[in-house]
């Protein structure tokens, strides 16, 4: 069965983001389903004084009825125009101003509700990562979502590398990963990216006809959605033998990953992340091959705060599930990248995925 927050657990999710507000839309699935675990779309939940409304379109109204009636949530309206229904129920309300997270709304949703709000004495705050500070730390049923997405992605990656031959496309390999997806009944959170050869040097690279020869190099990152819940993991394979130069590279690699995985903990600033793994791969003289960043938050959605950058400010807590990602990435020849999906804690880290390195 579902779970479900309740009233209750909604309105200590918001009050704790935003101290003392008094209004708050979400238009955004994903933070819709974090508020209330709704897994799906095409509807508004405003909150407002401490109560709960739904605005959806008739489409959504049976949905939107049978789940949230159950738990008494919120009141339903159904309505063409959703931010006409806003305007209704905040002059009802007597509210003076509505907080919106602009990061998450369609631009012109949030031009034509800012227009209509400002012309009837309303001010729109605009409020960047609104539940980021709530989404940063996982509660349990979180953390087990969390772990089984990153055991089944594991499983999967393992099985991949066991089927990798010489004449296989990447596209062929691509289509493999969906179908695993499919039979262990998860959707992926990003596209798969599978590079052979030269084009493992492109970070993002997109799946292509390109052949898999004898001593090639793979790169394979994938994640999976369980529950709503994201994973993240990226391996780089040899097919056959490997020359010294590049087992060279996939060593410091995972030297660089080791350093921080054997050192990350809650209290650190999150800045040391990438710092310390960039120090090791600058030391082996790859300073400009490492050109991303070390990581980022994983949770609902496949990238979330915080952001391991060297510049990052804050410090890790426990309950945190970051990446740990470095890369060496050598233009038109080839590019190593190894990932794991981490669980913060107070003396260390878990480590979440396990495929075989």
């Amino acid at each position: 069965m579902k779970i479900k927050n309740s009233k209750k657990d909604i309105n200590k999710i918001i009050s704790t983001s935003i101290a003392k507000t008094k209004c708050v839309l979400f238009t955004d699935p994903k933070e819709i389903f974090y508020l209330t675990n709704a897994d799906f779309c095409g509807f508004w939940f405003l909150y407002v004084v401490d109560k709960a409304y739904v605005i959806c379109s008739k489409m959504v109204e049976n949905q939107a009825r049978e789940f949230f009636f159950e738990i008494n949530t919120a009141d339903i309206y159904v309505s063409v125009y959703f931010y006409k229904t806003v305007l209704e129920i905040l002059k009802k309300n007597n509210a003076k101003k509505l907080f919106i997270d602009p990061k998450y709304m369609i631009a012109l949703d949030f031009i034509v509700l800012s227009e209509k709000l400002s012309q009837n004495g309303i001010e729109v705050k605009k409020k960047i990562g609104i539940l980021d500070s709530a989404r940063m730390i996982k509660k349990n049923n979180e953390i087990e979502n969390l772990k089984k997405s990153c055991k089944i992605v594991s499983s999967i990656c393992d099985t991949v590398r066991k089927e990798l031959k010489s004449g296989l496309s990447e596209l062929d390999v691509h289509y493999k990963i969906l179908e695993l997806f499919l039979k262990n009944h998860v959707t992926e959170s990003f596209t798969p990216i599978v590079a052979f050869g030269k084009n493992s040097a492109n970070p993002h690279h997109r799946s292509s006809g390109k052949k898999l020869v004898q001593n090639d190099i793979v790169m394979i990152d994938i994640g999976c959605i369980y529950n709503g819940y994201c994973s993240d993991l990226t391996r780089t394979y040899f097919l056959d033998k490997v020359d010294d130069n590049r087992k060279h590279i996939w060593n410091v690699v995972k030297h660089s990953q080791e350093a921080v995985l054997k050192g990350i903990r809650a209290g650190l600033p999150i800045a040391w992340a990438d710092k310390t793994a960039r120090n090791v791969i600058e030391s082996a003289g790859y300073k400009d091959k490492f050109i991303h960043t070390i990581g980022h938050g994983v949770g609902i959605e496949i990238h979330e705060t915080p952001s391991l950058s060297s510049n990052a400010e804050g410090v890790f807590f426990t309950g945190m599930t970051v990446t740990v990602e470095p890369g060496i990435y050598i233009k038109q020849k080839f590019g190593v990248r190894i990932e794991d999906t981490i669980l913060i804690k107070e003396d260390g880290c878990e480590v979440l995925t396990s495929a075989t390195y």
